[in-house]
């Protein structure tokens, strides 16, 4: 098991992430994290926007089936791409909600031998939006430590310098609520 917290994502995914939550404010939106694992360490390539209409000021969750389609979709353009984790936004300055932490340790236990997915919650704040990453770790959800990169080198037909592409998801869904003071569903 990797206890590290690294966590390495591009400027163009971070960027689609904030320009989402931004065009749904003050509704919640998310989708998944996609990329591939580097040296044992995730490194999130794509964030892919997944439109739901469960969602609202507290409240969002991808509909079944969604991430696998997904994941198809970007493998189907970088072959050592996978299923790496989600996101979500919350309209207020406000961390994962127990929910939101109680949903990642069920999707980190099901499948307990592939690598730990992260969850990564926006935060609204006065000066835009702040990435808050988690991934459960020895059984407990730690802060992850972001590192804004570059994207990811072209695949070579010879060898992938990376090590390891990300996984399928379990196709389920999942709840993320804000549970934050003067938040309405």
């Amino acid at each position: 098991m990797n206890t590290s917290t690294k966590l390495w994502i591009t400027e163009a995914a971070r960027t689609t992430m904030a320009a989402a939550a931004a065009r749904a404010h003050p509704i919640e939106t998310g989708g998944i994290l996609i990329g591939v694992y580097l040296d044992g360490h995730p490194w999130i390539t794509t964030a892919v926007e997944i439109p739901t209409i469960e969602r609202g000021r507290s409240h969002y969750r991808i509909p079944a089936g969604a991430t696998h389609v997904a994941v198809l979709g970007a493998r189907a353009v970088d072959h050592r791409l996978g299923y790496l984790g989600d996101w979500h936004s919350h309209p207020h300055d406000v961390g994962p909600s127990p929910k939101d932490l109680a949903s990642l340790a069920l999707v980190s236990m099901k499948r307990p031998r592939l690598p730990n997915p992260t969850q990564i919650v926006l935060r609204r704040t006065d000066h835009g939006y702040t990435l808050d990453a988690r991934r459960i770790v020895a059984f407990t959800p730690r802060v992850c430590t972001i590192e804004l990169t570059g994207a990811l080198p072209r695949a070579s037909q010879h060898a992938d310098e990376v090590t390891g592409r990300g996984n399928l998801p379990p196709d389920d869904i999942r709840t993320f609520t804000t549970d934050s003071p003067g938040a309405q569903p």
